[in-house]
């Protein structure tokens, strides 16, 4: 064994930190892609520029919670995440949230049980929480259970497989239709925001 090639480094050389190689498990068939293809798309994602929400990771307010919790299903994450200067995604996942605490389903009710149990543990669970303390205090828990079953009603999307953070296309496979879908989806974001710019 060589220096700078050991078990676990993978090719650290002095002064380098070597790292465990992580064993990655990918059920399908690893695909080629020519390198060309590569490029062209590389090049394609540096032409778009990507803007990010003015409170892009920044504390929810229990107002921007309610917000959410308030809307109506004739409502777009789009319009909701524009007047909280939020993703669209962040507000759907909130709103998700919403509705599996509501429906009491995929574990939300645990979730918040577990937050509560241990905050700092189960930290990644506040966002639940923050959304279950906002509910109980708008009273929804106190409505009759087909009441908050009718609530729980996710907002207007573009279709059925948008998800709010552009992974929509990879997740539907990469036919002709949705790669032309997905170009153009990108540019008239980018005309968009060229427009608000100019406004």
């Amino acid at each position: 064994m060589t220096a700078g090639n050991g078990a676990r480094g993978g090719g650290a050389g002095a002064g380098q930190v070597s790292r465990p190689r992580r064993l990655q498990i990918n059920p399908e068939a690893l695909k080629v892609v020519d390198a060309s293809r590569r490029k062209f798309w590389e090049e394609m994602a540096h032409e778009v520029e990507v803007e990010y929400a003015k409170n892009f990771r920044r504390r929810w307010t229990a107002a921007e919670t309610a917000r959410v919790i308030l809307a109506t299903p004739d409502e777009t994450y789009e319009e909701v995440a524009r007047e909280l200067d939020r993703s669209p995604g962040a507000v759907r996942y909130r709103r998700m949230a919403m509705i599996h605490l509501l429906k009491e389903e995929h574990a939300a009710p645990e979730r918040v049980a577990a937050y509560i149990d241990d905050p700092k543990v189960h930290h990644k669970h506040h966002d639940y929480f923050q959304i279950h303390d906002t509910l109980q205090k708008l009273g929804y828990y106190d409505k009759p259970v087909s009441e908050q079953f009718a609530l729980a009603r996710p907002l207007r999307q573009p279709s059925k497989s948008w998800r709010g953070d552009g992974s929509a296309a990879a997740l539907a496979g990469t036919t002709d239709t949705t790669l032309r879908d997905e170009v153009r989806r990108l540019l008239q974001a980018a005309q968009e925001a060229a427009r608000d710019l100019r406004a």
